[in-house]
């Protein structure tokens, strides 16, 4: 009895899409890199509530890029990338009507592993209070002291800019294209003969 074959492109389909797994594995994600020139703006926001009542110099203010910023198109710092501040300064309101005072300095932005520096301040003061027209001051002294000013507050959510302190590298990783395999070559079908039993006797 013959023994029927096997169609020869099936092999040759195996050995192509083998080949093609290979070449995956052989062509990784590489990187690129944006750049972030100096003097760039970079919107900033506020995490939390921030009153100069309660800060005090030298504490730590969690912020975040407020929007996403782009280079050519592609984003390079996500909206919520972290960012620290400190406090410079921070002045309670006070009799006589002196208002509060809250500097807030920034330094450096957080992506992975890597610190872009960065410079920029929010300074806010709050309104001073007032007794409108004072006669005679020596007079009124005495009400003057009564008087107290605004204490600065900047609620979460509260955006200023911040800008790039030296030209940043950041890298951005984009997926190789891998090469296209070309399509299994079509090979003939072996021919299957079938065999007549009586024919094999006869011979």
């Amino acid at each position: 009895m013959t023994r029927i074959a096997l169609p020869r492109f099936r092999a040759r389909r195996l050995a192509l899409i083998a080949m093609a797994l290979s070449l995956g594995s052989a062509f990784p994600a590489f990187a690129q890199y944006a750049i972030l020139p100096e003097g760039m703006a970079i919107p900033l926001q506020t995490r939390e509530d921030i009153s100069s009542k309660s800060a005090r110099t030298g504490d730590e203010v969690e912020l975040a890029v407020a929007k996403p910023v782009t280079i050519g198109g592609v984003v390079v710092l996500p909206a919520g990338t972290s960012a620290v501040g400190e406090v410079t300064r921070a002045r309670d309101n006070g009799l006589l009507g002196r208002s509060g005072k809250l500097d807030i300095r920034v330094d450096r932005l957080k992506v992975g592993q890597l610190d872009i520096p960065v410079r920029g301040q929010r300074n806010a003061k709050g309104k001073s209070g007032t007794l409108g027209s004072v006669g005679a001051g020596i007079v009124f002294l005495p009400l003057a002291i009564l008087v107290r000013g605004k204490d600065v507050k900047l609620p979460a959510g509260t955006v200023f800019d911040v800008y790039v302190d030296q030209e940043v590298h950041i890298p951005t990783t984009t997926p190789a294209i891998m090469p296209e395999a070309a399509p299994p070559a079509q090979s003939p079908a072996s021919p299957i003969r079938s065999v007549d039993p009586n024919e094999a006797l006869t011979q």
